[in-house]
């Protein structure tokens, strides 16, 4: 299935990244983002510069390969700009909302595929098989609407920052791109942003 073998293109890619922008870093330098708030403390304030810095590294990626993947397959990426991610994160600031869940898509792909809602069960069965694999870390199926995908995520360390990989069934593609778009626009509304 095609949806394996982007898996696994990501999961390699995300691999070789996170070797290359961790080692540096130091272990005893990462927090589990699971358990550090957007806030005021002491752990956020140790997180939150590596989030502008990694921003920054993702834009060295290496992308021919990315770029292969949207060349043969109705495939795209993008890595979320600075100011994107500090608008997301000021929303977020103080409300006792956890790393892992806000940040949680500073690179994200899509894929979209003919006939993925028809075969829900087969994408369950081979997600949960990649999941076991360690290939993701966990995935779900949201149905928001008329928002309809499957969401999966690359994460090899609780205290490294995961990337995100959407399926989209092509018939459902027109709404998903509006609901997203009704869904920034409520977003930027609430948070005061015109």
């Amino acid at each position: 299935m095609i949806i394996e073998e982007v898996a696994i293109a990501l999961k390699d890619m995300y691999d070789a990244f996170s070797i290359e922008f961790y080692t540096d870093l130091g272990q005893e330098n990462l927090k589990n983002l699971k358990h550090v708030e957007i806030g005021e403390n002491e752990n956020w304030c140790q997180v939150e510069p590596l989030v502008r810095q990694y921003v920054h590294f993702l834009r060295k990626l290496d992308i021919l390969q990315l770029n292969q993947l949207e060349y043969d397959l109705n495939f795209q990426y993008r890595i979320k700009a600075v100011t994107g991610v500090s608008t997301k994160i000021a929303y977020n600031y103080g409300k006792h909302r956890y790393v892992s869940k806000i940040i949680n898509d500073l690179f994200g792909a899509r894929i979209v595929l003919s006939g993925i809602e028809a075969q829900q069960e087969r994408l369950d069965r081979l997600l949960q098989r990649l999941k076991d694999g360690q290939v993701i870390s966990r995935y779900y199926t949201r149905h928001d609407g008329k928002y309809h995908a499957t969401h999966c995520y690359f994460q090899s360390d609780n205290r490294y920052f995961p990337w995100e990989l959407q399926i989209w069934d092509k018939n459902r593609e027109l709404k998903n791109y509006s609901e997203h778009v009704r869904h920034e626009k409520e977003r930027h509304m609430q948070e005061g942003i015109d």
